[in-house]
């Protein structure tokens, strides 16, 4: 599988102060205390896991030792829980529990008498585990509790011990749990019908006392339990009052939740960000258009898979990373694989989004899915472009592709109103611009010749009336045979066909066509506006005399 970036760093440990943060099952899960690591499920389709830890506290069994990140010889895992030091997982194949830790990363932590059962949960503390018996993969996901100590001994080395110690308890070996968590010295589970129950010698410390309300996660910090109520996703804790990472925000809907030393962390339910409170620096926290899938902490530092890659980014409590921690550099996994089919608000993680032509599904098997919470809205700066369905969550753009009123409220842009009023004042100018465009060309393609023909009409009287005026008479004295004959001075400019129509008005028809042709360019050269060009009076007679016997005929 094509590698990509899992984190951009990874998390600081104190060795001056006590571990006590544990968290929940899940595809990520952390260890804590002076060797603490991180492991994940990658998202190989193989369910192997990929953990990271400072370079000085490699495994022996690592193949490098400049690297952080090497693969767990755990095998195919189906979920993570991490207690302090070690880790535990349910194994894929056969649902039975394998731990570890980073020093002794091949001696399996689980009693003799507990490693051929299967468990459909588990939970590891600071120093015992605690585990529901039953298939993973059964659609019956509850049953009674086994739960064992783990004995810290010279060289930080990690021993198992039976389950009669101090977390056997009379009082809860015959219940039926679907789900626990472990803390320190203590453990609490939800029983149906029953709400959450807890055991341990430090439970008297959380005040549960028999919560009956039902609970969808559990998250268990040093002193401290939190769940997520069901109906509500409202966030509901237990523990000591004194501390202010017991008290969660009021309001806010989460989906998940994790804890380390002094702090909880939860994915919000509408837009999957990640939102913390105890002590720790919010600012610090990743923001983006995209949230989380799953989340783990360790004492001082949370990591999440986001949802748009895949890829892990980790953040400190108070302050950065430092920088001798580099990531590995695998996809991991969104959740865990189960038989369930997805209900209402969930959604099936398609593996084609990754775009590995081989990778059809997360799981080891075929017929298993991840089911992942569906996201109701965007973080900010980005606007919410489809709604999540069956198949694949909502999808979030970015504002700066926002090009209609569906996100301008979202992105901080105009209002809806506004919006419309602007595009409605744009419309109405192009209109009424192309409506007067429109009745300019109109009037201008009626009006304008009419104007033009009139004036060429009065022009062409007054050149008339100038130009006509009476008819001068000479007496040819070369011929006395016939009358005197008016001479016409035509306007300048008049071409034959003018001269035609003078003479037709002064003139009796019928009449020959030739004579009337050769009189009108007599009338032409007589009219020329060069004095130069313009012919004798004498010559003028001449003309018309030669037309008078060539035979015009009045």
């Amino acid at each position: 599988m094509q590698l990509q970036s899992c984190l951009s760093g990874l998390f600081l440990l104190l060795s001056c102060i006590s571990a006590s943060g544990f968290g929940s099952m899940g595809p990520i899960s952390a260890a804590f205390g002076d060797h603490a690591f991180f492991c994940a499920i990658d998202a190989s389709g193989k369910q192997d896991v990929i953990c990271w830890i400072k370079n000085n506290t490699l495994p022996p069994s690592s193949s490098s030792a400049s690297t952080s990140a090497y693969f767990s010889n755990a095998g195919h895992i189906a979920a993570l829980s991490g207690g302090e030091g070690f880790l535990c997982g349910i194994l894929a194949n056969n649902s039975q529990v394998f731990c570890w830790s980073s020093v002794y990363s091949g001696l399996d932590l689980v009693p003799s008498v507990y490693r051929n059962t299967a468990y459909s949960h588990i939970a590891a503390g600071k120093n015992h585990v605690c585990a529901i018996r039953g298939s993973y993969y059964s659609d019956y996901d509850s049953g009674t509790i086994d739960c064992w100590n783990i004995i810290k001994g010279a060289n930080n080395s990690l021993t198992s011990g039976q389950g009669t110690g101090v977390f056997y308890d009379q009082s809860i070996s015959n219940l039926v749990f679907d789900k626990v968590v472990s803390g320190e010295e203590f453990s609490c589970g939800r029983v149906r019908e029953r709400g959450v129950v807890c055991w341990g010698p430090n439970k008297d410390r959380l005040g549960v006392s028999n919560f009956s309300k039902n609970v969808m996660v559990l998250a268990s910090g040093r002193d401290s339990v939190c769940g997520i109520l069901e109906g509500s996703n409202d966030v509901k804790c237990w523990g000591n009052s004194t501390n202010s990472y017991s008290n969660p925000p009021v309001g806010t809907r989460f989906v998940s939740l994790t804890a380390g030393t002094n702090h909880f962390c939860g994915i919000r339910e509408d837009n999957h960000a990640v939102e913390c409170w105890g002590s720790f620096n919010s600012s610090l926290i990743p923001k983006g258009g995209s949230g989380f899938m799953a989340i783990a902490s360790s004492d001082f530092t949370t990591c999440g898979i986001r949802e748009d890659d895949l890829v892990i980014d980790c953040w400190f409590a108070n302050g950065t990373l430092p920088p001798d921690y580099s990531p590995p550099l695998e996809l991991c996994s969104p959740g865990l694989c189960s038989p369930r089919f997805c209900g209402e608000g969930e959604f099936v993680f398609n593996a084609s989004i990754l775009s590995e032509p081989d990778l059809t599904s997360l799981c080891v098997r075929k017929d298993l899915r991840i089911c992942s919470p569906c996201g109701s809205n965007c973080s900010e700066g980005f606007f919410l472009s489809s709604p999540c369905t069956g198949n694949a969550d909502r999808v979030c753009t970015a504002c700066s592709l926002c090009q209609n009123d569906s996100c301008w409220d979202v992105c901080g842009l105009k209002s809806s109103n506004e919006k419309q009023w602007h595009s409605l004042r744009r419309l109405t100018i192009i209109v009424g611009s192309s409506a007067l465009g429109l009745l300019l060309i109109l009037v201008s393609w009626c009006v304008l010749p009419c104007l033009v023909a009139s004036q060429d009409e009065e022009r062409a009287k007054n050149q008339l009336h100038s130009c006509i005026g009476k008819p001068e008479l000479e007496t040819d004295v070369a011929s006395d045979s016939h009358p005197p004959q008016p001479i016409i001075t035509p306007c300048p400019g008049m071409a034959q066909g003018k001269a035609a129509a003078i003479i037709d008005r002064y003139m009796t028809l019928p009449r020959d066509v030739e004579p009337l042709l050769k009189l009108a360019d007599i009338a032409e050269l007589a009219a020329r506006e060069n004095p130069n060009e313009r012919p004798a009076m004498s010559d003028v007679a001449t003309f018309l005399e030669q037309i008078v016997m060539d035979g015009l005929v009045l």
